[in-house]
């Protein structure tokens, strides 16, 4: 076995038996920072919003998603599933100085798994994964950083759990699989969190979101000039699995893949405290109507 085939194997064992890949020199400073460049316009005209967004289309439009889809990355999708479809494909960005979660399950302080099919499985036994790009600095928690519990794909929620509690500077770059319980933590910092993500399935399952308009516009504006990302983008959606896979021809260039060690473990509410946080929850909504 080459050295190649050697990474290709170690990507897709890693992946399967952690569930959490940090993937290291994907981009320059110099890239990160033409992209914030490219995208603060946009930004600056949400700021006042808690949570935006710079959609695929958006993010074609500038010329920022081929870049991103650079052939390392397109080679790590591929090797993993041959038939990847996008589920997720934006920037978003979460307000400074927050005291609460944004994504919800406040009972849970965050804690959740994405919904999917437990049963279906990728070609290679891969489940759905998203990749994040940090795209300003995450030193600390308070700075709204991304935590996974890795290696646990299945059990039950609960405290005491080896968690990884991923900072770094922009340009910090991961995938994972979305099986894995996972939060954002609060964002209590002056700075407004600013992240690229995207989710990746296998084309055929059910996908409530490639038919949306910034997908279409994106894909309709790609053109035939990049068949791969086009794919991603959903020219091929509803072809089951392998019957048609993304035309992409794999390179050797592979980013540098490593597991991210756990650096915390977790603590999880107990049963009164949720159910506290429910009543509290229900008076809240109550109230704001």
């Amino acid at each position: 076995m080459n050295n190649h085939d050697k990474s290709i194997s170690l990507i897709r064992t890693m992946y399967k038996q952690h569930g959490l890949l940090s993937l290291s020199n994907m981009y320059s400073k110099e890239t990160i920072d033409d992209w914030n460049h490219r995208l603060d316009p946009l930004f600056n005209e949400r700021a006042t919003q808690k949570r935006s967004y710079v959609k695929a289309d958006e993010l074609l439009a500038l010329g920022i998603l081929e870049e991103v889809m650079s052939p390392k990355l397109m080679n790590t999708i591929n090797l993993l599933d041959p038939c990847p479809i996008f589920f997720h494909c934006h920037c978003f960005e979460i307000e400074g100085n927050s005291s609460q979660n944004h994504i919800g399950f406040d009972e849970l302080d965050g804690w959740h798994r994405d919904h999917s099919d437990p049963n279906i499985k990728s070609v290679y036994g891969c489940r759905p994964s998203s990749v994040f790009i940090y795209l300003s600095d995450v030193p600390s928690t308070n700075y709204g950083s991304f935590e996974i519990i890795p290696d646990y794909d299945s059990g039950p929620l609960e405290s005491d759990l080896d968690c990884c509690n991923i900072t770094g500077d922009k340009g910090t770059t991961f995938l994972w699989n979305r099986d894995l319980y996972h939060r954002p933590n609060v964002n209590s910092s002056p700075v407004r969190r600013r992240i690229l993500k995207l989710s990746i399935q296998t084309n055929g399952w059910a996908n409530s979101r490639i038919h949306l308009d910034e997908f279409k516009n994106a894909l309709s504006a790609l053109g035939d000039d990049n068949q791969a990302l086009a794919y991603l983008l959903g020219s091929h959606f509803d072809n089951y699995q392998a019957t048609l896979t993304m035309p992409h021809s794999q390179t050797a260039e592979l980013p540098q893949v490593t597991s991210i060690s756990s650096s915390t473990k977790t603590k999880i509410p107990n049963k009164a405290e949720v159910m506290l946080r429910r009543i509290r929850n229900k008076v809240d909504k109550a109230l704001r109507l």
